[in-house]
């Protein structure tokens, strides 16, 4: 069986010898401690903006050690300094997806790095040449930023609550429940971040099991399903009522 250290091994044998390749780091669950059988693994690279086709020659190279590689989906990003392939090792577990990213080199230093004790984002770095991966402490400031950005979208959000309830009237459940969750759980879920994870306000759902005390999540769930319009509204009250407790915790200090 094919493992996250087997692969890491063999990427970082083929990618450190080469002078063009900076840093190769380890994000996602086999960092922040939540792995199991269906987890993929996500790597990084800071290359030589000069040298991306060569980088990648190599980590196929590494990859291709277990197997033949039967997906290569380069996916693309849409930052100009960052670009993505997804690969899988034929034969392996159909979860074991590598999930391979890379960064050229002239990215600006200030654009990334990580927070010191972060529960939703962290690093562990294989080898760093030029002190590319940085460890930062929190900045109050921006915690302050999203705070005020978030309250005013929630408020606004908030005071639309007829969208929804004019499509409880009409009976027309699909509509309604885009809107429900457009206007009644984002914001919710948008304010119980920025309680627990203040940096982090609009990763919506995201491992949101992972970031939250599990009764917070049970809570949550409970207001998301929701399969018949007549009990639409009553969960409507519920989540209002949240929300408006957790606007006073947020906003009155």
């Amino acid at each position: 069986m094919i493992t996250e250290k087997d692969i890491t091994e063999s990427l970082k044998n083929e990618l450190q010898p080469l002078p063009y390749i900076y840093a190769f780091w380890l994000e996602g669950s086999y960092v922040m401690g939540y792995v199991d059988e269906y987890s993929d693994i996500d790597y990084w690279i800071d290359v030589d903006d000069n040298y991306v086709k060569e980088a990648l020659e190599h980590v196929e190279i590494a990859l291709r050690k277990f197997g033949e590689l039967d997906e290569r989906d380069e996916t693309g990003n849409d930052h100009p300094k960052l670009g993505q392939i997804v690969y899988h090792i034929k034969g392996s577990s159909p979860y074991l997806v590598i999930d391979f990213n890379w960064q050229l080199h002239s990215r600006d230093r200030n654009e990334y790095y990580f927070i010191k004790g972060d529960i939703v984002e962290g690093a562990r770095v294989i080898f760093d040449k030029d002190n590319v991966i940085q460890f930062k402490e929190a900045n109050p400031q921006e915690i302050l930023k999203n705070k005020e950005n978030c309250k005013q979208e929630c408020d606004y959000r908030y005071s639309q609550h007829n969208r929804v309830r004019k499509y409880i009237r009409r009976g027309s459940y699909a509509e309604c429940y885009a809107y429900y969750n457009k206007y009644v759980i984002e914001p919710l879920v948008m304010f119980l971040r920025l309680k627990h994870i203040p940096l982090y306000p609009y990763h919506y759902l995201l491992h949101i099991s992972k970031h939250m005390p599990q009764d917070v999540v049970k809570r949550l769930e409970r207001l998301i399903q929701v399969k018949f319009l007549d009990e639409m509204e009553d969960k409507m009250r519920e989540a209002e009522g949240w929300y408006y407790e957790l606007h006073e915790e947020l906003y009155s200090k």
